[in-house]
C-alpha cells in the first residue's frame, strides 16, 4: 500500500511539473488525494499549451514508478475510459476502470488504493482524482504497483525465503543460545538504534522486536519511529523533487530568466491591473548579428554570449520589472510606469541599445553586436496580452527596418 502511495505522489508532482496551471489537495500526512483542473487534463489545449500528448507525460511518471499509469476520463455516460497509458497499449475497444468497492462512480472522486480492475487484468492501483475546484470528476490518474497475480506470486516467494531463512536462524540460535543469553536480555542495542535514527541512519532494523517484555515494547516503538523517518524523508525528496520541476517549467535553463510560460502569467497579471489604472510598457527586443556569432564561433561563444546579455539587462531593471527570453535570441520586457510611460520606455530602450551595444569577450576574441528593440504601452496601444505583443513586433520590425540597432515605439498604421 505504500508503494501505491508513493506512486500517487510521484504521479502528481510529474503532472504538475508539465500542467503549470493544476493545483493538489492533500492530507493530514501530506498525501496527495485530488489533482484540481479547471478542464480535463491531456485534452486538445493542454497539447497545445505545453507541447506535450498525455503519453508523454504518463511516460515520465512510469519512468520514475517502473510501472505503467493510465488517464481516465469520465464518459457523458459516467463510465471510466482510458484516455492513455504510458505504454501505449494498443487496444480494439477502451478499458474501462472498476473497483468492486464503489457502489456507484461517484466513489471514484475519492483517493483510492487497492485492487482494482482494468480492462480484462486486475492491478493494485493508486486513483489519483481529477476535480473541477467545485469537487466535479473530470478523470483519474491510475498508477499500478503491478498484477494481482504477480505480487500474490511475490508474497508467496517472500514467504518461502522468510520461512527458510527463519529454519537457519533457529538452528543458528539453538547452537549459540548459551553465548547470547546474556547479550539477548540487554537492551543496549535498541538504545543504539535510537541513537542512530537520531543521526538519520535508517537503513538497519531495531533488534528486539519480537520479544514481548519491556524491551520488545521499547523496540517495537524506536522501529515504529525508524519508519516514520523514512517516510517524512522520502516525502521531502518528492518535495523538492516537485519544486524543482515547476521552476524549470518556469524559467530558462540557459539564462535562468522567466521564460515564456512565466512571461505570459505575468502579461495576464499586468493586464488585469489596467482596472486599478496601472500602465505600462511591453518590449521586445533580439539581438542584431547574433547568427553570424554562431556560425563564426560556435554555439558555445552564442551561449556565453546570451547569459552575457541576459546580465547586462537585468542590471538595467527595477524590482518591478521582468525581463524573460522567448527563445533563441529573443527577449521580452514588462516595464512598470511610474509618471510616463514613453520617457520611460525611451530611456530603458537607449540604456538597453548603449549597454548591448559594448563589446563582449570570448576567447580572448572581441565579438561587437547590437539590438532591436519594439515597444507597446499598455493601454493606450492595447489592453490584452495578444494587442500588446502584436504592436510590440510590430515596432521591433519597423526598427529593424529602419537598419537595426535602435529603438521604436507602436504607433498605429
Amino acid at each position: 500500500m505504500r508503494e501505491a502511495q508513493v506512486n500517487a505522489q510521484i504521479v502528481s508532482a510529474t503532472i504538475r511539473r508539465i500542467y503549470t496551471s493544476v493545483a493538489v489537495k492533500t492530507d493530514g500526512t501530506g498525501q496527495v488525494t485530488h489533482i484540481i483542473s479547471q478542464r480535463p487534463i491531456g485534452d486538445e489545449e493542454s497539447v497545445l499549451e505545453t507541447g506535450f500528448s498525455p503519453i508523454d507525460v504518463l511516460a515520465l511518471a512510469s519512468a520514475q514508478t517502473r510501472n505503467n499509469v493510465w488517464l481516465f476520463t469520465k464518459s457523458s455516460e459516467g463510465s471510466l475510459t482510458v484516455v492513455a497509458d504510458a505504454l501505449n497499449t494498443p487496444s480494439d475497444s477502451p478499458a474501462n476502470l472498476a473497483v468492486d468497492t464503489w457502489q456507484t462512480k461517484a466513489d471514484a472522486v475519492d483517493f483510492y488504493v487497492g485492487f482494482a480492475s482494468i480492462g480484462n487484468e486486475e492491478h493494485f492501483i493508486s486513483s489519483l482524482p481529477i476535480v473541477t475546484p467545485d469537487g466535479q470528476l473530470l478523470g483519474v490518474l491510475v498508477a499500478t504497483i503491478g498484477q494481482k497475480g504477480g505480487l500474490y506470486q511475490m508474497r508467496n516467494d517472500l514467504i518461502s525465503k522468510a520461512f527458510v531463512a527463519l529454519l537457519v536462524v533457529l538452528v543458528a540460535t539453538a547452537l549459540l543460545v548459551t553465548v547470547l543469553m546474556r547479550q539477548l536480555f540487554t537492551p543496549v542495542p535498541v538504545i543504539k538504534s535510537l541513537t542512530e535514527i537520531a543521526k538519520n541512519q535508517t537503513a538497519d532494523s531495531t533488534p528486539y522486536t519480537d520479544r514481548n517484555d519491556e524491551i520488545g515494547r521499547m523496540a517495537k516503538a524506536i522501529d515504529a519511529l525508524r519508519k516514520k523517518v523514512i517516510e517524512r524523508e522520502h516525502l521531502l525528496e518528492v518535495k523538492d523533487e516537485a519544486l524543482r520541476f515547476q521552476h524549470l517549467a518556469h524559467h530558462d535553463e540557459l539564462t535562468k530568466l522567466p521564460n515564456r510560460v512565466q512571461l505570459n502569467n505575468a502579461l495576464k497579471t499586468a493586464v488585469h491591473s489596467l482596472l486599478q489604472g496601472d500602465v505600462f510598457n511591453v518590449m521586445l527586443f533580439d539581438l542584431d548579428h547574433f547568427k553570424a556569432v554562431n556560425d563564426s564561433l560556435g554555439h558555445a561563444a552564442g551561449d556565453a554570449l546570451l547569459v552575457e546579455v541576459s546580465q547586462r539587462v537585468q542590471g538595467l531593471l527595477t524590482d518591478d520589472d521582468l525581463v524573460a527570453r522567448l527563445g533563441g535570441d529573443e527577449f521580452a520586457i514588462i516595464q512598470r510606469v511610474v509618471r510616463s510611460a514613453t520617457n520611460e520606455a525611451k530611456v530603458l530602450a537607449e540604456a538597453i541599445v548603449s549597454v548591448l551595444r559594448e563589446p563582449y569577450q570570448f576567447n580572448n576574441q572581441e565579438i561587437n553586436i547590437g539590438v532591436s528593440v519594439g515597444i507597446a504601452t499598455a493601454p493606450a496601444d492595447g489592453r490584452n496580452s495578444h494587442d500588446l505583443l502584436r504592436h510590440a513586433d510590430l515596432a521591433l520590425y519597423a526598427a529593424k527596418a529602419k537598419g537595426r540597432d535602435r529603438y521604436m515605439l507602436y504607433a498605429a498604421g
